[in-house]
């Protein structure tokens, strides 16, 4: 588990999740300036405007090992990552985090306490939603860190997206001991529809269609 745990951004919170006994006291973040509360806005903007979402993604592990494939999106409240060189299929739909290794899905997680439940909520703010750590707009490029609230030591994710419009074109998470995993979104489109069985997992005779909210 703790490997398969590492492969995308909310598994690896979700298995910091089950390891850390308590809670940490952490500073809060500093008071958002006007112009980072208004970059927060436009995120929020693009985030609730998605709606279907897909193309190839690159991820480089803590360990330096890359794996590609392709993800699909479809807001609210559904993702797959399909891995290329593994025979390794991650879905988030509704309530569930669905982890399929060949032909058995090998875990079913709650999608709680992962930062793809906040991408993938109906009526996304950050500001309500996250603990927002920092906001940095430079050279055409707009990133934010955040953490769980109700568990900010956890780790962070840092949402990092490009163009005036705004596009999603990475994130990057480091958990509680600084070690870091990246994941670069790459032939990115919005089609009109994604096929909705695609968030559908079969292991053996049984079919993991999870909750949507």
């Amino acid at each position: 588990m703790p490997r398969l745990l590492s492969l995308v951004l909310c598994t690896v919170l979700a298995a910091l999740l089950a390891t850390i006994p308590a809670r940490a006291q952490l500073a809060p973040p500093a008071p958002l300036t006007t112009e980072e509360l208004a970059d927060v806005a436009r995120i929020n903007g693009f985030l609730n405007s998605l709606t279907n979402m897909s193309g190839r993604f690159l991820q480089i592990n803590p360990d330096g090992v890359l794996s590609e494939g392709a993800f699909y999106i479809a807001r609210p409240g559904r993702a797959r990552f399909d891995y290329d060189q593994e025979e390794l299929v991650v879905v988030a739909r509704g309530q569930q985090l669905l982890i399929k290794e060949g032909t058995f899905v090998t875990n079913e997680l709650p999608l709680d306490g992962t930062p793809l439940k906040i991408l993938l909520g109906r009526e996304v703010d950050l500001a309500a939603d996250a603990r927002i750590v920092a906001v940095d707009s430079r050279a055409g490029t707009l990133a934010t860190t955040i953490q769980d609230p109700e568990a900010p030591e956890l780790g962070q994710v840092t949402l990092i997206f490009t163009g005036p419009a705004l596009q999603l074109q990475r994130w990057i998470v480091t958990d509680a001991q600084g070690l870091r995993t990246t994941v670069s979104l790459t032939e990115i489109n919005y089609p009109e529809r994604i096929d909705p069985d695609l968030f559908r997992l079969e292991s053996g005779n049984s079919s993991f269609r999870g909750r949507q909210d």
